[in-house]
């Protein structure tokens, strides 16, 4: 023998220990070997393994399977939303205001688009601004 059979209680804290960590690390690996282990365990309690290392290679192969087919399908599930909330407020049109040949908007400073001659917007003009990218923004006059 390689290695003595291990106990079921072992097997079973084991696999309660691995799913604790899961909420802690939230990787959503740890959870799938502490299923596995906790199968095992039961398993363990109806059925004599020849061996430890059958006990391990049936965890191994049990939570693999688990990684494969549900693990992409839980994380979906858990991590997706309801709502699909794009909240950029930067990339939002509004008022803003000409300030030492920039504008100022939503308490930043932006250049002023290139396409635009500067010198037709006058200091601490109001200009209506449509979009804000990178530092410049795209204005118009009011």
């Amino acid at each position: 023998m390689l290695l003595d059979i291990i106990d079921p209680y072992l097997l079973l804290g084991i696999g309660v220990v691995l799913i604790g960590l899961e909420a802690i690390i939230t990787s959503f690996i740890l959870i799938w070997f502490g299923l596995g282990f906790l199968i095992v365990a039961l398993i363990s309690m109806g059925y004599e393994f020849s061996d430890g290392i059958w006990q391990l290679g049936a965890v191994a192969i049990i939570s693999l399977v688990f990684i494969v087919l549900l693990r992409k399908k839980v994380l979906e599930k858990f991590l997706s939303s309801d709502e699909n909330i794009t909240d950029n407020f930067l990339e939002e049109g509004g008022i803003g205001e000409i300030k030492n040949s920039k504008v100022f908007f939503k308490g930043t400073y932006w250049e002023i688009d290139s396409s635009l001659n500067n010198n037709e917007f006058e200091e601490n003009e109001k200009v209506t601004v449509i979009k804000t990218y990178k530092n410049s923004a795209k204005i118009e006059k009011k």
